[in-house]
C-alpha cells in the first residue's frame, strides 16, 4: 500500500500578546489569549524572554493548579521549583520540567538568578477527564539535540528519526524547537490526526502556499503527515503536535476542568486548604 504525503498548510495565524503573570513577570502569550484561546489539548503557551531582571525577578511566588500538566522548557535562565507536596528542582539552562498538577498542587517558580537572559516557554496540556484527579508527578529532564546538516533540534517530547524523548503527557505528543538558517528547508513527517502549532520565536519561515509567518506569530496547521517549510532568515521554530481531546474544556485561572461545577470544587477546595489530595510522586 502507497503512503500518500500530504504536506499541512496553515488553517490561522495568530499573534503572541504581551501579559504579566505570577508576580509581574513579562510574558507573550500564544495560546490562552483573545485571539486563540484553546488548540485542543493546549489551554495555553507563553514565552518569557527578556534581559531585563526587572521583567522576571519577582517570578511566580506559591499559586494552584487542577486538571492538567505543564511542561516548561528553559533555554537560557536558572529558576528553583517548589511544591506543597515537598517537591523540589532546578531548572537550568537546556532543562525542561514535566509538571502534572492532577488532583491539585500548589507551586512557585522564582528566579536563582539576578540578571542575565531569561528565554523559555510554559506549555500547558489539558488531561482527560479519568486522568483529572491523577496523583501529582514532576520529573526534570534535558532537552535532546540532534543536529542536521542544515538545522539543529532541540527534542522535548516525542520521537524525531527514531530518537525517543521523555513524554510524560497521557496521549502522543510531539514537541522540537528547531534552529534553522536562512535559506534552508526543513521537511519532516509528523504524526497524522494531531493539531499542530508552529510557533515563530525569531525569524521568518514561508510553507507551502506561499505562507508566511514571522516572529511574534504562531500558526495552526492544517490536517496532514508532513511539515515543511524554509526559513527566510536565521529562525527558531517551535512545534507541538498532540492528538486532541474532544472533550469540554471549563477553565478559570489556574484550574482546567471539565464542567464550571468542577472548576467551582476547585475554587471552594483551595480556599478551604482541601487541593492538596496526594504526595507528588517524583519520576
Amino acid at each position: 500500500m502507497i503512503k500518500i504525503e500530504k504536506y499541512r498548510s496553515v488553517k490561522g495565524i495568530f499573534p503572541g500578546i504581551e501579559v504579566r503573570d505570577g508576580a509581574g513577570v513579562r510574558l507573550k502569550r500564544y495560546i490562552g489569549s483573545p485571539y486563540l484561546n484553546y488548540l485542543d489539548p493546549f489551554p495555553l503557551l507563553d514565552e518569557f524572554k527578556s534581559d531585563n531582571p526587572d521583567d522576571y525577578i519577582a517570578g511566580f511566588p506559591p499559586h494552584p493548579h487542577r486538571g492538567f500538566q505543564t511542561l516548561t522548557y528553559m533555554i537560557s535562565g536558572d529558576f528553583e521549583h517548589w511544591d506543597s507536596t515537598g517537591s523540589k528542582g532546578n531548572l537550568t539552562s537546556g532543562g525542561l520540567q514535566w509538571m502534572n498538577a492532577g488532583s491539585g498542587v500548589i507551586h512557585s517558580e522564582m528566579p536563582k538568578m539576578k540578571n542575565g537572559l531569561l528565554w523559555g516557554f510554559q506549555l500547558w496540556l489539558n488531561s482527560p477527564a479519568k486522568e483529572k484527579m491523577s496523583d501529582p508527578f514532576y520529573h526534570n529532564f534535558k532537552a535532546l539535540e540532534i543536529n542536521e546538516r542544515n538545522f539543529k533540534i532541540n527534542l522535548l517530547s516525542g520521537e524525531f528519526k527514531d530518537i525517543n524523548q521523555t513524554n510524560l503527557a497521557y496521549y502522543p505528543f510531539l514537541y522540537i524547537d528547531v534552529r534553522i538558517s536562512e535559506g534552508e528547508k526543513f521537511e519532516f513527517e509528523i504524526p497524522d490526526k494531531t493539531n499542530c502549532f508552529c510557533l515563530v520565536s525569531e525569524g521568518l519561515i514561508e510553507l507551502p502556499e506561499n505562507v508566511r509567518i514571522r516572529d511574534g506569530f504562531i500558526g495552526v496547521l492544517s490536517e496532514g503527515n508532513k511539515i515543511k517549510f524554509t526559513a527566510l532568515k536565521n529562525s527558531v521554530v517551535l512545534i507541538g503536535c498532540a492528538q486532541p481531546l474532544n472533550e469540554p474544556v471549563a477553565r478559570w485561572g489556574p484550574f482546567v476542568m471539565n464542567t464550571k461545577e468542577e472548576i467551582y470544587q476547585a475554587i471552594e477546595d483551595y480556599q478551604m486548604g482541601r487541593l492538596v489530595k496526594k504526595k507528588a510522586v517524583e519520576i
